[in-house]
């Protein structure tokens, strides 16, 4: 299938010649009907605004914990909720234009939570949310890397995102319908780069212009993969396209102008390309992995959306129906080897927590921070589910996840500084939680 052959047109999902294998495997009954087993879920979805004030400002440099205020709104920012139900289960899956959300500035995430819980109305138990932020870079600087957070604008702000978050998630409740689900995935070529560069004379960013003869190569991988996950109701329409791809948004990084960055333009070109569908973007683990280019502007990011949005038409060109009815949320608590953000070790590790959903055979893994990639391909090289899409930026922001080697081989992502706090040894120990946590879901050793 072309990616471009649905751009703009309004369609039946599924229904052209390209998606009729698709459409015949997942042969839906009449609507009347869809309260049987071949519609085990019930999803609905809800939007917000959430963009700040622009003296909620944006980060500038995190070594000089600077930040400036914003000049403008180039697109606004959004809380997008999915809520998923079976029976008397129900949980939230929420993706934030944010950079991230840390504990330190917002009160604590569990209070944070439980605001956000409580501004749903019961429609979610604080502990069945999850908040996902894009990492956008264009967003206010909530992550706690400068003292804005202390600032008033800032305080009314994150007052005012939890009361919006939990609307959203309140609206998504309140729309549910019968679903079932469908997962697909394509390689994505030439939107993503390992940035951390191997030189004769150490770790170096792929910012940077290297003379050719120092340069050795990137120190890891690169996730390319596009990962789709398709909620879709009786009349084979996506009530739902969750979206799991791997790069940082920088593409407008301190460009003082409000933005989604490319995951926003690719879910509003999607949402045209799928009208009624709610585009939900979920970042990987991308510690360690960029764009091609960073700041660019705008025309840079929404090239790069639409190039996006492309593969996952691609993806969902591909779509193969996904079984079961299991529906479940869980966390594990992890106490991780933590420094100061001067470097030196800390005897009190850094406690923090990483999560697991199971919907079906498909399965959903949430880990705080920045974690590199190598982490994100571990976890899903081992889960015993069919579809596994890790994401990053989940929960609390805790700064970088980075290997061992990268400790080993020194680079900005080692820190230390407030983006920088744990110690070598965190990589092993959430890589492994993460999996005995899919494997407790999934019923396996």
């Amino acid at each position: 299938m072309s990616p471009h052959a649905t751009r703009l047109t309004r369609r039946r999902f599924l229904g052209n010649s390209a998606l009729v294998g698709l459409a015949s495997a997942l042969a839906a009954p009449a609507v009347a009907k869809t309260t049987d087993r071949s519609f085990p879920f019930r999803v609905g979805t809800g939007v917000e605004e959430i963009t700040p004030l622009l003296g909620v400002g944006i980060l500038m440099s995190s070594g000089r914990q600077a930040w400036e205020p914003f000049e403008g709104v180039r697109l606004p920012l959004h809380a997008k909720a999915v809520v998923i139900e079976k029976g008397e289960r129900r949980i939230a899956l929420v993706s934030l234009d944010l950079i991230g959300l840390a504990g330190e500035a917002v009160g604590g995430m569990a209070g944070f939570r439980a605001q956000v819980a409580e501004a749903a109305e019961g429609a979610v138990r604080a502990d069945d949310l999850v908040l996902a932020s894009t990492h956008t870079h264009s967003g206010p600087e909530s992550i706690a890397l400068s003292e804005l957070y202390h600032t008033e604008d800032f305080r009314k702000w994150s007052s005012q995102l939890a009361q919006r978050i939990g609307s959203a998630v309140r609206k998504a409740a309140g729309s549910v319908r019968p679903v079932r689900l469908a997962t697909g995935s394509c390689p994505a070529p030439g939107l993503a780069v390992n940035r951390r560069i191997k030189t004769t004379r150490g770790i170096a960013s792929v910012r940077r212009e290297l003379p050719p003869d120092v340069v050795i190569g990137p120190e890891g991988p690169i996730d390319d993969e596009v990962r789709v996950c398709a909620l879709v109701d009786g009349s084979n329409e996506p009530v739902a396209i969750l979206v799991n791809f791997t790069a940082h948004p920088v593409l407008e990084m301190c460009i003082k102008q409000v933005s989604p960055d490319y995951p926003g333009e690719m879910g509003l070109e999607l949402e045209k390309r799928h009208p009624g569908a709610t585009v939900l973007f979920f970042q990987g683990a991308c510690g360690n992995i960029n764009t091609p280019t960073v700041s660019r502007g705008a025309a840079s990011a929404r090239e790069y959306g639409h190039k996006l949005a492309a593969f996952v038409e691609e993806a969902l060109g591909g779509l193969q129906p996904i079984g079961g009815d299991e529906l479940s949320l869980s966390w594990k608590t992890l106490r991780l080897p933590a420094r100061t953000v001067t470097g030196e070790p800390q005897a009190e590790p850094l406690e923090t927590r990483i999560g697991a959903a199971r919907i079906g055979d498909a399965a959903f893994v949430f880990l705080p921070g920045e974690p590199f990639v190598e982490i994100g391909l571990g976890i899903r090289a081992a889960s015993p589910c069919k579809f596994t899409a890790v994401v990053g930026y989940a929960d609390d922001y805790i700064g970088y996840i980075p290997t061992d080697r990268a400790f080993a081989n020194g680079g900005y992502e080692i820190g230390p500084g407030r983006w920088s706090r744990l110690a070598s040894g965190s990589e092993s120990i959430v890589r492994q939680a993460a999996i005995e946590l899919l494997g407790s879901l999934a019923g396996a050793p």
